[in-house]
């Protein structure tokens, strides 16, 4: 279970406190708390709503969530499995990235400093062991410089004001498998395809891009469950051939799907 957000509460400002999730579904409704939170995806995917924003931390990144920031929890992996920190951070002015909410990726480095410091049970309080809670606290505040910031995921799904793109946006979710053409979606929904292009501009949406990034999404998840080759994932998630889902993939995470894996493949085991 999760640490009850009223133990957090209670927890002192000189305390980290550690959490680490079993292999369990992933549904927290809107919540803040003082603490920072950072969450570690050791094994599935994490989508995280702040505001109207939906934003998605791959398997073996790292979410930063500031103190203070109302934000919902979820995942559509069928397992999830996470290393939670919560801890009091005084960021000075010039440490804005502290005060942001930012998605990191992990390597061999951070991952064994994680494991570290994971390791010391569930709580690292500055009067009992005041080096080890000096390193932990330094180690997060560098993390920022030390991690890549991944940018692209920072883009990802903002939900439109306007409520008539809801359940069009619903739909594209649900059918990625198919061939999404703006003529075809028009028609089922009642739109001409002139006012549709209308509505999605007039909400900041790029149609292809946005249906791009829905299937990069999907297809980050489907390598977080298993089970199935890259052309099954390719074909699984909307792309008539693997190289064309090679390509969009490249064009929006800046790598390759088989580098992308490769480079999550972090040993980590809390």
């Amino acid at each position: 279970m999760w640490v009850s957000f009223s133990l957090i509460k209670q927890t002192s400002k000189e305390t980290i406190r550690i959490k680490k999730t079993g292999w369990e579904e992933i549904k927290l409704p809107g919540h803040a708390h003082e603490k920072c939170q950072i969450i570690y995806t050791l094994s599935g995917t994490l989508h995280v709503q702040i505001g109207s924003t939906s934003y998605f931390v791959p398997e073996k990144h790292i979410a930063w969530i500031p103190g203070c920031t109302e934000h919902e929890l979820s995942s559509k992996n069928r397992q999830v499995s996470l290393v939670i920190f919560y801890l009091s951070l005084d960021a000075d002015e010039k440490d804005t990235a502290l005060k942001e909410f930012s998605i990191y990726h992990t390597n061999s480095f951070i991952a064994e400093n994680l494991k570290f410091i994971a390791s010391k049970g569930t709580e690292i309080e500055q009067a009992d062991s005041p080096d080890l809670y000096a390193f932990a606290l330094s180690f997060f505040k560098l993390l920022p410089s030390i991690s890549q910031d991944m940018g692209f995921l920072l883009k990802m799904l903002a939900i439109p004001n306007d409520a008539r793109l809801h359940p069009i946006l619903a739909y594209l979710q649900e059918h990625l498998h198919e061939n999404l053409k703006m003529p075809q979606l028009a028609a089922h929904f009642g739109f001409s395809v002139r006012n549709l292009s209308r509505l999605f501009n007039e909400s900041g949406i790029r149609f292809s891009y946005y249906v791009n990034n829905l299937r990069i999404m999907r297809a980050i998840e489907l390598f977080a469950d298993g089970g199935r080759t890259m052309q099954q994932i390719a074909y699984e998630v909307g792309f008539a051939t693997p190289n064309h889902f090679n390509r969009v993939f490249r064009q929006i995470t800046g790598v390759s799907p088989n580098a992308f894996v490769k480079n999550d493949r972090v040993p980590f085991s809390a």
